[in-house]
């Protein structure tokens, strides 16, 4: 996923309007329930490794690996802050041109990348890669853990 930074405005505009789709629409349609909770991100990932035998077949399903990315960047907002933001400038940036989230706030990694997130927990095969990495940042962070 590359953006334009006009493209990337354009990106966060829409994410509310493609939230309410996959979160009724997709959720309802794979028996997921997607209410931004650690629980849900384990039932995403376990969708993830049930639908996809590696981290390129998601990568070539372009729009799905975008809602993925959201869902998984929403949740973590909702649960440790931050805000969108996309590198433009610094070519030697890993996550240039691509949105990630970040925050004075975050101890240790400045960038949370979930489009990372969702593709390495296919090589990972756990199902909670990717709430470990949220519980993780959250006691990092002195952010009570409730699942």
């Amino acid at each position: 996923m590359s953006y334009t930074q006009e493209n990337f405005q354009d990106w966060i505009f829409y994410i509310d309007d493609k939230m309410d789709t996959f979160t009724k629409d997709f959720a309802q349609e794979n028996n997921l329930v997607l209410d931004y909770s650690l629980k849900s991100l384990n039932d995403l990932e376990q969708w993830i490794l049930k639908t996809y035998q590696d981290e390129d077949e998601l990568i070539e399903d372009h729009e799905t690996l975008d809602l993925l990315a959201i869902y998984i960047g929403e949740t973590f907002r909702k649960h440790i802050g931050g805000k969108w933001f996309m590198d433009t400038e610094n070519k030697k940036n890993a996550f240039y041109m691509m949105p990630v989230l970040t925050s004075p706030e975050f101890k240790g990694v400045k960038y949370k990348s979930p489009v990372t997130y969702a593709t390495a927990s296919i090589d990972r095969q756990e199902g909670n890669y990717i709430s470990t990495i949220l519980k993780n940042n959250m006691q990092d962070m002195a952010i009570p853990v409730k699942e």
